[in-house]
């Protein structure tokens, strides 16, 4: 979703930061990002889906101009889609040593042949997983009474679906990488009203994607926030016009396991099918720890042969010009 997320037609200006692996982009984008949440300022920030604890990307926002800085290099290359018009590129591997890298060439080349058979040993479990969930998808989806949770579904958002607007925004909350699956801090904290779906984590996905589902058809403004494992369910949705989110919780108000009626045969299919995903997804999880020490190795070589300093200098004048460009005094 990185190209949804990041359309150049929602922003004002993007700035697309270019570098190796420990050249400081996710700190350059930390400090832009306290900045102007210091400022009270509407600021977003999007985490690294492998590494949770760095940013890919940060929204800075007020009333309806918003500028984005985010992480052109891989996996999620970028370009500047429009030059100087819409958005350009600020390229941190200028404060390198260059002949300290050229030194280190045949190691970088090593680590990150390596990383990348890692990375593809990580996303093949991930895709035999995969295959393991589609038949557990199937027998929950063979076995969905519809109808009833269409009318349960209707009567939900009977409540909330006069919204002002029409739009379906994608996020992410949770990610899948050597640390499992992760979430972000709960959701249900940021909103006023909650609304939790009980059951398995098959019947509440696919409650919540026909919820999604309906949210589109009735052209409601909300907020779709896809599994990381399987984006073709909906994880979570959130209604910022009535301050709501609707989510997987404990005791919640919806049991969405009444709507499935899973025969003792299919529960064994289903458990079988579990056991080889299970196996798969830690296997997955494996060789996504390996991927990433290999990558915090190669952010070692980069980092010793950075000049910090001329991000200091970056940082400023990047602050500078965003302030500009939202009219705001810094």
């Amino acid at each position: 979703y990185f190209d949804v997320v990041f359309d150049p037609s929602e922003y004002e200006y993007i700035y697309v930061l270019k570098g190796g692996p420990g050249t400081g982009k996710s700190s350059l984008m930390k400090r832009i990002s306290t900045s102007f949440f210091d400022k009270n300022l509407d600021v977003e920030e999007i985490y690294c889906s492998s590494d949770p604890y760095s940013l890919d990307g940060v929204i800075i926002s007020k009333e309806d101009k918003k500028i984005a800085i985010l992480d052109g290099t891989a996996p999620h290359e970028r370009d500047a889609k429009f030059p100087c018009a819409k958005d350009e590129i600020i390229n941190l591997a200028d404060g390198l040593n260059k002949a300290w890298i050229k030194a280190k060439a045949e190691d970088i080349s090593d680590l990150s042949g390596e990383k990348a058979k890692a990375y593809k040993s990580a996303y093949n479990y991930l895709a035999l997983a995969g295959r393991a969930s589609e038949i557990v998808d199937k027998s929950y989806n063979d076995h969905f009474d519809v109808f009833g949770a269409k009318i349960k579904a209707e009567n939900i958002l009977s409540k909330f679906t006069e919204s002002t607007s029409q739009r379906e925004t994608l996020r992410l909350f949770s990610s899948f990488s050597r640390y499992g699956k992760l979430r972000l801090e709960d959701i249900s904290e940021l909103y006023s009203k909650v609304i939790k779906v009980d059951g398995d984590d098959e019947s509440v996905g696919i409650f919540l994607t026909l919820l999604c589902s309906l949210l589109r058809s009735k052209k409601c403004s909300f907020i779709n926030l896809p599994c990381a494992l399987d984006p073709s369910m909906t994880e979570a949705l959130i209604l910022p016009d009535f301050d709501l989110v609707i989510m997987q919780g404990d005791n919640g108000e919806i049991d969405a396991n009444e709507f499935f009626a899973i025969t003792p045969l299919e529960h064994e299919r289903i458990k079988t099918a579990l056991r080889i995903r299970d196996d798969a997804l830690k296997e997955s999880i494996r060789w996504f720890a390996i991927a990433s020490d290999l990558h915090f190795r190669l952010e070692e070589i980069y980092s010793q042969a950075m000049d910090f300093k001329n991000n200091d200098r970056i940082c400023e004048e990047l602050i500078t010009k965003i302030a500009n460009i939202l009219e705001i005094n810094i």
